[in-house]
């Protein structure tokens, strides 16, 4: 987690970066802002945490967002929209790495449960999401469907229906993991390499190999992210 010495810095960070903008594109209240695309790549930050952030700082009275019009800057200063901006993304920096513990928490041990249980059928879905998602890689395309599939087949395999109703339940929040904007070629390609290692731990029925390998896939997802956060 974030000591309050890092969250600091994440708030100046944040506030010459606003500063910058504010100052380039020469904006004063009543201006619009950019699209949430262009804040959140901006930034360094996913789209989501963008969303959360414009509309805590909405909450606060310091944005006025106008539906189908975009987001406004409303009669605060600089400095101040600046700050509440860095709380903000640090609140949703620390609810993004707490989907990340509790993902370690549970899926690591669902794939050892699979692995012991994992049926020849479920390794043939399996297998088929592999092709899929290693064609989706190769043309660059989007995976997260896939990757979600991947997990939820994962979890299907352990025969255990409260484990897969959990596991759906928990699809909006666990989707935030895997935000479009956190994801670039190189994610892609590593996570495909993760799954390729989880595969084959499910298909030898190696459970402590498997329980291995989602925590080194979840590992390796959660410092892909938030080195792409840049600290936001």
């Amino acid at each position: 987690m974030s000591t309050p010495q890092q969250q600091k810095r994440i708030y100046e960070e944040i506030a010459a970066r606003l500063q910058e903008l504010v100052e380039v594109d020469d904006l004063q209240p009543g201006d619009r802002l950019p699209p949430e695309r262009r804040l959140a790549e901006l930034f360094g930050v996913s789209r989501n945490s963008m969303r959360e952030a414009i509309k805590s700082l909405e909450q606060a009275g310091l944005l006025k967002s106008r539906p189908g019009a975009g987001t406004y800057i409303a009669a605060a200063s600089p400095t101040e929209l600046a700050r509440q901006l860095g709380e903000a993304f640090a609140r949703e920096r620390h609810r993004l790495e707490d989907i990340f513990e509790l993902r370690l928490l549970l899926e690591p041990q669902i794939a050892r449960l699979a692995a012991r249980r994992v049926s020849p059928r479920a390794i043939e879905r399996l297998d088929d999401l592999m092709h899929t998602y290693e064609n989706a890689v190769r043309h660059g395309e989007p995976v997260l469907e896939i990757d979600q599939d991947l997990h939820d087949t994962i979890a299907a395999a352990t025969g255990n229906h409260a484990i897969v109703r959990l596991m759906e339940q928990m699809h909006d929040m666990l989707f935030e993991s895997r935000d479009e904007t956190l994801q670039s070629p190189e994610r892609s390609r590593n996570a495909l390499e993760d799954h390729r290692k989880i595969l084959a731990a499910l298909r030898l029925r190696d459970a402590d190999g498997a329980c291995a390998a989602m925590t080194e896939h979840l590992e390796h997802t959660r410092e892909i992210v938030f080195t792409s956060k840049k600290g936001a």
